[in-house]
């Protein structure tokens, strides 16, 4: 919804200004940290890579940034964000 305004009226909960539009009603982000951990290791890789996909590393530093200061490989990184992604996935499909 890149064109929809959108305000917070809580942490980690977004909701349409118009009414036009529906709400989301999963909220992945908040579930990523249920699944993984609020401060996981994990879930930072997967919010990196997903802001960095998401901004083209404009937001929040790139992803061969990241590796570098961790002194990761982006194999490395691949393999965990893989990972963590498939915990997710299994997880939702168990709700």
């Amino acid at each position: 919804m890149p064109f929809t305004p959108i305000f917070a009226p809580r942490g980690n909960t977004l909701q349409a200004a118009s009414g036009d539009v529906p709400d989301a009603t999963f909220d992945i982000v908040a579930f990523s940290g249920t699944v993984l951990g609020d401060k996981s290791e994990d879930r930072q890789v997967v919010l990196l890579w997903a802001r960095a996909m998401a901004t083209q590393g404009g937001v929040g530093g790139s992803i061969a940034e990241f590796c570098r200061r961790t002194r990761w490989s982006r194999a490395t990184f691949d393999r965990r964000r893989i990972k963590a992604c498939e915990r997710i996935a299994a997880a939702k499909n168990t709700t």
